[in-house]
């Protein structure tokens, strides 16, 4: 079988790539012509994501080891730089994770999937294929496929993204539990056989939990995520399209984050309360925090040889209750927070946002500095008394308005975990007594078994598990 995939005949000419781990590497960094990029957000002994220390000689000899490109066109006249992050490229094969589950590009969009009732196995298969080429084709930076020299038929890439580079695109894939076996018990596609036993259909029910059908479950997830919106849109779009005939749409979300200042420091991004968000999330450069926390191991199920390397995501979108909280006091939002809203210190002290939160600190009083039913300190107290914490993203949206016209914004995350129950759950239901769960409403939920990486030898994402299962 080979892994090569079919590269578009007339496309534009290549583009020097910057990997993501290079383009960390090289984070506000001032070395003529180096490209900057964006980082990464942020179980126990986990380290903490941080700002990078200034350039150094050793952060450009990096660069040159790892071939990052060097573009002299991305300084201005007078000596500042501009960021070039249409650049970036994150190659999707001969990895052992799917980079977008770690990744936390500025754009999202995210997909969920209903298998049509009359698709086979089969079919699925067939999708599986279109989308691995077609992602792989997109996040080098080329149309999804070679252009039809018929012009009287609908061509294969829809065209908004032929001048632009890949600006860092992921696409990763994740399966839904009831791809393997549906929730009546059915096994469609005969996979049933092989369900991850962690892999839940529905979560628990949480505080804040006011469930919309149509924001919940699926049987397929596309995560897709760049620096450039109209990448990402373009992806999903023809992804999408891919998908006609065998899958339909199920839900789809649009989020937002920022990862630099205008400076091009790295810091946690606002949230749409206007506090920093992730602070003191673990970092996915931290190895061994990763491999015990995030990534599924062999012996971790009966059939874990066929997850090894992916993860659980538990996806949750919550709307926030902007205009009540705009009414309160600058004092009541830090209070309910656990820290001061413009620097982003725990208001137990320290320097900067990166100190450690301290829930046993007290004023002259003998009261608690962080109130015990605030967000840190709920959240630092569980990690303080059993050294767990929790790896996730987030990102913002802001969609219109609601049906009595108030602000329909919020954040949609994702927690990775390798043991949801352990890792994941016992965080979510610390929310019954957390005062910011008033301010929030949990609208959207869903769990997914996201893939290991895409190996050289594989033609598709997945294709281990449907050769697992395949009958002869």
């Amino acid at each position: 079988m080979s892994d090569k995939k079919t590269a578009p005949a007339e496309k534009r000419p290549m583009r020097a790539g910057v990997t993501r781990r290079d383009a960390l590497r090289g984070l506000g960094t001032l070395a003529a012509g180096t490209i900057a990029a964006v980082v990464l957000p942020g179980c126990d002994d986990a380290k903490a994501s941080s700002a990078p220390a200034a350039a150094s000689s050793e952060t450009v000899s990096n660069q040159a080891e790892t071939g990052v490109a060097v573009a002299t066109d991305d300084w201005t006249e007078d000596g500042s730089m501009v960021r070039n992050v249409q650049r970036i490229e994150v190659p999707m094969r001969s990895v052992e994770h799917q980079p977008g589950v770690t990744g936390s590009q500025q754009n999202l969009q995210a997909v969920a999937f209903d298998m049509s009732d009359a698709a086979t196995r089969d079919d699925l298969v067939a999708l599986l294929k279109t989308w691995t080429k077609y992602s792989e084709n997109l996040c080098d930076g080329f149309p999804v496929d070679e252009p039809r020299s018929d012009k009287n038929a609908p061509p294969l890439d829809s065209g908004e993204t032929y001048d632009l580079g890949a600006a860092g695109l992921t696409v990763s894939l994740g399966f839904g539990a009831t791809l393997f076996q549906a929730s009546d018990g059915t096994d469609r596609y005969g996979l049933a056989a092989v369900r991850p036993e962690r892999l839940d259909y529905t979560m628990p029910h949480f505080s804040g939990d006011q469930l919309a059908d149509d924001e919940c479950g699926g049987d397929l997830f596309l995560l897709i995520a760049a620096e450039d919106p109209k990448v990402a849109f373009h992806a999903a779009r023809n992804l999408i399209r891919a998908a006609y005939g065998t899958a339909t749409i199920r839900w789809n979300k649009v989020g937002y984050y920022h990862t630099l200042s205008p400076e091009g420091y790295a810091h946690a991004d606002r949230d749409l309360f206007g506090f920093r968000d992730g602070t003191t999330a673990p970092s996915p450069e931290d190895e061994d925090y990763m491999e015990k926390c995030v990534w599924i191991q062999p012996d971790d199920d009966p059939h874990g040889e066929l997850y090894a390397g992916g993860t659980y995501m538990m996806w949750r979108s919550f709307d926030m209750k902007i205009e009540a909280w705009d009414q309160q006091t600058l004092a009541e939002q830090e209070r309910v927070i656990g820290r001061t809203k413009l620097e982003g210190i725990p208001l137990s002290g320290g320097e900067d946002e990166t100190a450690e939160p301290d829930p046993e600190a007290l004023d002259e009083n003998g009261d608690p500095l962080i109130d015990p039913a605030s967000h840190v300190g709920l959240f630092s107290s569980l990690r303080h008394s059993s050294g767990h914490t929790m790896f996730r993203w987030g990102w913002n949206f802001s969609n219109g308005f609601n049906a009595v016209g108030q602000l329909r914004a919020g954040m949609h995350t994702g927690g990775m975990a390798r043991d949801p129950e352990n890792d994941f759950y016992q965080f979510m239901r610390l929310w019954r007594d957390c005062d910011l769960t008033e301010y929030l409403s949990f609208t959207g939920s869903a769990s997914w078994l996201m893939l290991p990486g895409l190996q050289k030898t594989q033609e598709y994402l997945g294709q281990n598990i449907l050769e697992a299962t395949a009958t002869s």
